[in-house]
């Protein structure tokens, strides 16, 4: 993914470089030049352009905005799953131009790519997984632009169970009830139970305390955290609860397990969970 412009002006590109282009200009006109034509636009828009466009792109002295530039890689690892992955990818495998976007939207837009720009320090501390986030989110306000049909989906369990371990990854700490898995997979809370018991042979809960127990495990054994520290690492406001909860799931509290790591030597890192 290249960075991110601050201004635009007097400026033309042509497609070729392999790369998804978005534009968001806040201020200015030009145009959009297409095998079927020419399309002329005005600001507040939005402007996506997919790498196999066979486009030119011409802005007006005086044009203002910022743009994106983000490979196949970049746009599919944004894009991973759900319900509506495949109508993302189909909607943003195609042109687009929104003009006389709200401007409260179009600044909504601007400030996720000027954040993706400033996610591109490598010594940011998890700054690949924030601009993976950034670029979802950007992706999801253009499909949205492009009129999706919400019909109902159903996903495949394999599907389900992906997602829902995808989201358990990135929201464990957030302590969501399988309600709120339910609904960022796009199923329900009883559809999400059954697939995942019949698919795993374990419930949703249990796959979520054995989240929290690698995690604890890996953060026990590779860090001079104190107790209560993990706990809020992981969550928990209270470091007592957090004991209570180790111990009941893995059979004794966690400053004892951590003696026992530090006792067998050579234990190796953890097995992917779950």
């Amino acid at each position: 993914m290249s960075g991110v412009r601050g201004e635009l002006t007097a400026w033309e590109w042509t497609s070729g470089d392999g790369r998804h282009r978005g534009f968001v200009l806040e201020s200015g006109s030009g145009q959009v030049k297409v095998p079927e034509g020419d399309i002329a636009f005005a600001s507040p828009c939005l402007i996506w352009l997919p790498a196999n466009a066979q486009a030119r792109l011409l802005l007006n002295a005086g044009s203002r905005g910022v743009s994106l530039a983000v490979n196949e890689v970049g746009l599919a690892g944004a894009i991973s799953g759900g319900p509506f992955a495949g109508q993302m990818r189909a909607a943003l495998a195609q042109p687009m131009i929104h003009a006389r976007l709200e401007p409260r939207y179009a600044r909504r837009l601007q400030d996720t790519l000027s954040a993706i720009g400033e996610e591109s320090n490598p010594d940011l501390p998890a700054a690949q997984e924030a601009r993976r986030h950034l670029l979802a989110l950007f992706f999801i306000a253009t499909w949205r632009l492009s009129g999706p049909v919400l019909r109902e989906t159903k996903p495949l369990p394999r599907t389900i169970v992906q997602s829902f371990l995808h989201a358990v990854d990135l929201h464990f700490r957030d302590h969501w009830t399988i309600g709120r898995y339910a609904q960022e997979v796009g199923v329900t809370a009883d559809r999400l139970n059954a697939t995942v018991r019949r698919t795993t042979g374990r419930s949703p809960l249990s796959l979520i305390h054995a989240r929290f127990i690698h995690e604890a495990d890996a953060l026990l054994e590779s860090s001079s955290l104190q107790i209560a520290e993990i706990a809020e690492e992981l969550g928990f406001s209270d470091p007592a609860y957090f004991s209570r909860f180790y111990k009941r799931l893995s059979g004794q509290p966690p400053n004892r397990q951590r003696r026992e790591m530090l006792r067998i030597s050579g234990r190796g890192s953890f097995a992917a969970w779950p």
